[in-house]
């Protein structure tokens, strides 16, 4: 008889949520802040994804016919700002439900699911190429992006980060410059990208993670001016973007023969058919880069006016 008591205390305390005391945990939260997690990479993710393959010139110039033809690739590594407060606050719930279960059966406090970093900045890499039109004046993008897998554990708890991005863009010029005025260029892109972000113990006792899908369009405008060996440039981008976010929790302890637990899993969306207030997301970058015979090193950075989002990138580059 006891021990059924002792069950069902325990079954109370993970799900109906105290809210007598803030130190008690509250299971409505984790859920909660998956959901506001869910909801920021919404925005983040289509900012960081148009961000990749910056060029410093509006327009490289056509492939054919042209002496040299024009072309280039290369490599660039990127930041991005995401504020993972949201995921913080599911994190901190479940660890105050470990220590709370603990408490109750007597047993020695386990391994907490780890924090991440308030303001987490997303590493990125993307391998792009740029080729001039064949007769019509335009140049074509494409890149593909990848946040290197990050998996950290230590002492059976740790954090994984994934992140893949591939698109194309097409950029036509408006003028395209002589020795006094500046190239000026309007392009439209397509982006796809999908990957997760979580914190777990590794023995499968608990985690919180969130599974993300994002397809973003934009258009933007671009212009640039080469000053000997240097290109200053700025632009302006208009994003719209279709997205599902999958989140998902689990939290179960075992002890005297008894396994206790419960878990969630929930989604949020944006879709293209959404009022374009609520889509549309809006977006300056700009840069500088050097010249020196066919290697073009680039320094730029973005800035969403509307979500507070900044990101930056160091690209480098072999061009025609």
């Amino acid at each position: 008889m006891k021990r059924i008591l002792f069950c069902l205390l325990l079954l109370t305390t993970i799900l109906v949520p105290v809210i007598s005391q803030s130190t008690e945990p509250d299971i409505s939260k984790v859920s909660d802040g998956l959901n506001t997690f869910s909801l920021e990479l919404i925005n983040v993710v289509p900012n960081l994804a148009v961000q990749q393959g910056v060029w410093a010139d509006a327009y490289i110039g056509k492939l054919i016919p042209s002496v040299p033809p024009h072309l280039g690739g290369g490599l660039t590594l990127g930041i991005a700002q995401l504020n993972s407060d949201g995921l913080n606050n599911s994190i901190d719930e479940l660890n105050k439900l470990a220590g709370k279960v603990s408490s109750l059966s007597g047993t020695e406090k386990g391994k907490e699911i780890p924090s991440l970093p308030e303001n987490l900045v997303l590493p990125t890499i993307t391998a792009d190429l740029r080729i001039g039109g064949i007769f019509l004046p335009f140049d074509l993008g494409v890149s593909i992006m990848k946040i290197p897998t990050v998996s950290i554990n230590a002492m059976g708890a740790g954090t994984q980060i994934d992140f893949f991005t591939v698109g194309t863009s097409l950029r036509v010029p408006l003028y395209e410059g002589n020795i006094i005025l500046p190239k000026i260029s309007l392009g439209a892109g397509f982006m796809y990208s999908k990957g997760s972000i979580g914190a777990y113990i590794d023995d499968d006792k608990a985690f919180v993670s969130t599974d993300f899908d994002t397809k973003t369009m934009f258009l933007e405008a671009q212009v640039s001016k080469k000053l000997l060996i240097f290109t200053p440039f700025i632009g302006a981008r208009g994003i719209l973007s279709e997205s599902t976010n999958n989140w998902a929790w689990k939290y179960n302890i075992s002890f005297a023969g008894y396994t206790v637990g419960t878990e969630e899993s929930g989604s949020v969306s944006r879709s293209l058919s959404d009022s374009f207030k609520d889509n549309f997301q809006y977006q300056v970058y700009g840069g500088l880069s050097i010249d020196i015979l066919i290697v073009q090193t680039t320094v730029s950075a973005s800035y969403d006016f509307k979500n507070n989002i900044w990101g930056g990138n160091l690209s480098l580059r072999a061009k025609l």
